[in-house]
């Protein structure tokens, strides 16, 4: 697959990103230009029929508000490893949709053709067609939200290896017998730098500490439950600066690892894809600061 432009028509696209904590879709025209935004929630609990359901109210809110008539296609990008028999091996926030194959499912509820990929493998195609590695050949995408999702592209060509399962940077064990991830093994990087991470930080700590970092959301406009696309940087932020507050090392120190231990990869894949890393997710903004060699995206 070429992180090229994709082979559309001039008829209208609608893409969705499917992530643990929701759906975002777009119409674009041929060029990528978006038209029209729209949002539905997902979770723990999201089936395959829930999924198709949302995304046809999503579709029939996408084309009421382009005013479009016509022929349409779209894409899925779905938070999980995804095999070449497009069913998902592995969706730790999505686990109800393992084992399916949702392409045909989506498909005929969608009404067109559907094509499915993992959501960070679509963000480096798109990322490497009209985003923020635009031109280069050599480049690694890196999502960091509910969890942390990668895409390799190397020559001008995305690289899932043999399975379709590669480059799952997410799942790198970075702490020996660390934290348990969603996946089952322990020590993932997605255990320390993703908003799962941020939230189980704030959960496993003592209860001022919670009320400090409660308190400092607060002032941003969220609680310390909250982790949203906007806020889950910030709630790291604020974890650790709680914790640095009150003397609650342990927390500071996962606060801390959201920016760490990305970094940390982000260098691991600089050396893999000797070029450039493209960085976006809802808790992205918690890395930059301290890894100088990512092009940035929203």
């Amino acid at each position: 697959m070429s992180s090229g432009a994709p082979a559309i028509s001039d008829a209208l696209a609608l893409g969705f990103d499917v992530g643990g904590q929701s759906v975002k879709a777009v119409a674009v025209d041929h060029e990528g230009r978006v038209l029209q935004a729209a949002t539905a929630p997902t979770g723990i609990a999201t089936t395959p029929a829930s999924l198709a359901d949302a995304l046809a109210t999503l579709r029939d809110q996408l084309l009421a508000a382009t005013g479009h008539r016509g022929a349409f296609t779209a894409g899925c990008g779905v938070a999980g490893a995804l095999a070449r028999s497009g069913e998902l091996r592995g969706a730790p926030h999505l686990p109800a949709l393992c084992g399916v194959p949702l392409a045909p499912l989506l498909a005929a509820r969608l009404g067109c053709d559907v094509a499915l990929h993992n959501d960070a493998d679509c963000a480096a195609i798109a990322e490497g067609w009209i985003g923020a590695a635009r031109g280069a050949r050599d480049f690694l995408a890196a999502v960091v939200g509910t969890g942390v999702g990668s895409g390799l592209v190397l020559d001008g060509a995305l690289r899932t290896g043999p399975t379709g399962l590669g480059c799952e940077l997410g799942h790198l064990m970075v702490v020996h017998r660390g934290r348990a991830c969603g996946c089952g093994n322990r020590g993932c990087l997605e255990a320390y730098a993703s908003e799962s991470a941020a939230r189980a930080l704030v959960a496993e700590a003592p209860a001022t500490l919670r009320g400090r970092v409660d308190a400092r959301r607060g002032k941003r406009g969220g609680g310390a439950a909250e982790a949203t696309a906007t806020g889950t940087a910030a709630l790291g932020e604020d974890a650790a600066g709680a914790g640095e507050a009150l003397g609650g090392a342990s927390l500071a120190e996962g606060g801390a690892s959201l920016a760490d231990g990305g970094a940390s990869a982000l260098a691991m894949a600089w050396r893999v894809a000797a070029a450039s890393v493209a960085l976006g997710g809802g808790a992205a903004a918690s890395v930059p600061a301290r890894s100088a060699s990512a092009l940035y995206w929203a």
